[in-house]
């Protein structure tokens, strides 16, 4: 835990020392009529606390052109917020009015509207070295910025858009305060604007809220402790893997990594966005990719452990019907991951996996659900070791859940607010993860491992066959008394339960096999203290 701490400090102490929260920069054409900026949610204000609670929207909006008329920085909720957006579509002549019905009900223009009682809009562009033109009290101002909303909201927290549009008030005395479309001045606009939840001033309050939008508050507490976990899980681990190499500990290790490597490529992102208003988009991006690898390679885990391979057969039959499964779920995936960069609508409320890729992969998902049932299932009366039917019943009551649980998850986030959507979501999700690497971590430790594993590659200590109880078994003669009588010349076959089937080995008439600690029809070596499963045997 130190470690990570002293990771974060450094990531910290490489960041500008003034913190801010989303940061826009950029040029917009007047002539493209509407730029939309961004969706930005304001927490719940409190009353006592007005000052340290309430939303701040500060920045520059400036030109190096020279301009007749202004435009409009319009900043309001979903409630007003959905007309506007959707008129912009009509003629020419008739979106700006049609946009502006709604919010000219209660915005605040000093010729206008005096006794509007929102603060929506702003003239752009401002004169530069100057505030902008609505912007009547500099004491409310943030220094260095020409315009400032406060966003006070004490019922709920609440989602704010911001957008540029190119209308503006008529001032002739026929149409004076009709809203009228600008055509004729085309000119550039250059924007620098912040968005923060509380004062700008008192950011160290809680940094990793106070410059987030309010439905990705707790994201980086999130990330920081799933991170931890799986660590520690991780570094858990490497005791049985290292005890035991085999091909299905190799597959769940690069899963379990890999989780590791996306959920701290997120948090890095999540941390540095936390103090410069822009993060590492590219490193986030690539996180939430290695994540998805990581549940596709977990998966295949999944199929694999289900088909029994090597645990009840080195063989892994039908392996055409698995990896076209497989493959179809991580094609789905991947569409769903571009989907979610390229086509997903940052206006609406929806998220990935209500879009036609997430419904698709969801209902897939229940497919590969119910195949890995029947092979669960045709796997486990395959066996008759008590240890393995064992594992077979605890993996798959436990995987069936993890099965189900996202689809569940996604149906029931349809009825949660957008506001807490997202670290719903990822918070139920990532601890279904971390709980299962524990449940696996859990079944296949060494001392159970041994009883259901084949083809082991490394020695096993005694000790961990005592917690089994194996080893005493070891030093019973009636273990060997499996076979029939056994014979000079003689040749044994029968089928062990526990290693595998073994057939045609012969066993001398001194036993000298028998007392060296080799089972004939096993393939356990037990010498000098160590017990090995010998893969030449099987």
């Amino acid at each position: 835990m130190e470690i990570h701490i002293n990771i974060i400090y450094i990531i910290l102490c490489l960041c500008p020392s003034v913190c801010q929260g989303l940061h826009l920069q950029g040029k917009w054409k007047t002539s493209n009529f509407f730029l939309f900026l961004t969706k930005f949610g304001f927490q719940k204000t409190d009353p006592e606390k007005m000052v340290h609670t309430q939303g701040v929207i500060y920045g520059n909006i400036t030109t190096n052109a020279n301009f007749t008329t202004n435009l409009q920085l319009v900043v309001v909720d979903s409630e007003y917020f959905i007309q506007f957006y959707g008129n912009r579509t009509l003629r020419a002549s008739e979106a700006c009015p049609n946009m502006f019905s709604k919010i000219d009900m209660l915005a605040f223009d000093s010729v206008c509207s005096p006794r509007g009682v929102e603060d929506f809009l702003r003239k752009v562009p401002c004169k530069k070295g100057g505030l902008c033109e609505d912007e009547d009290n500099p004491t409310n101002v943030i220094h260095g910025y020409q315009f400032t909303y406060k966003v006070r909201d004490t019922e709920r927290p609440r989602f704010w858009y911001i957008s540029l549009v190119s209308c503006y008030r008529n001032n002739t005395h026929g149409q004076k305060c009709r809203w009228l479309h600008n055509r004729d001045q085309h000119i550039y606009l250059d924007y620098d604007i912040w968005l923060v939840n509380g004062d700008p001033s008192a950011k160290h309050l809680n940094p990793f809220e106070h410059q987030f939008s309010f439905e990705l508050h707790d994201v980086f507490e999130i990330h920081l402790i799933v991170f931890s976990i799986c660590s520690l899980l991780f570094a858990v681990w490497m005791y049985p893997f290292l005890k035991q190499r085999h091909q299905i500990t190799n597959i769940l290790t690069l899963s379990i990594a890999s989780e590791i490597l996306g959920i701290l490529c997120n948090l890095i992102h999540v941390t540095v966005f936390a103090f410069n208003g822009w993060g590492i988009s590219w490193l986030g991006d690539a996180g939430d990719f290695i994540l998805l690898v990581s549940q596709c390679v977990f998966m295949l885990f999944l199929f694999l452990v289900a088909k029994g391979w090597q645990i009840t057969s080195i063989e892994l039959s039908r392996r055409k019907i698995l990896f076209s499964l497989w493959g179809t779920y991580t094609l789905l995936n991947l569409v769903l991951f571009i989907w979610n960069l390229t086509e997903v609508d940052m206006i609406s409320n929806t998220d990935e996996w209500q879009t036609y890729p997430g419904y698709l992969t969801l209902a897939f998902r229940l497919v590969v659900m119910v195949w890995f049932i029947v092979e669960l299932r045709h796997t486990f009366h395959q066996g008759l070791h008590q240890d393995r039917l064992d594992f077979f019943q605890h993996f798959g009551a436990f995987f069936l859940v993890w099965f189900v649980y996202l689809p569940v998850l996604v149906l029931i986030s349809t009825q949660i607010s957008a506001l807490w959507r997202y670290k719903t979501i990822l918070s139920i999700s990532y601890a279904a993860d971390v709980l299962a690497y524990a449940v696996l971590i859990h079944l296949l430790w060494p001392a159970r491992s041994v009883l259901y594993l084949i083809k082991g590659e490394v020695p096993l200590p005694t000790y961990d066959l005592e917690i089994t109880g194996l080893l005493d078994d070891l030093q019973e003669t009636n273990i060997f008394n499996k076979s029939n009588v056994v014979m000079e010349g003689q040749d044994f076959n029968s089928d062990d339960e526990l290693f595998g089937k073994i057939s045609n080995k012969k066993i001398d008439k001194k036993g000298e096999r028998f007392q060296n600690g080799i089972i004939a029809n096993g393939g356990l070596n037990h010498v000098d203290g160590v017990a090995v499963i010998n893969e030449s045997m099987l």
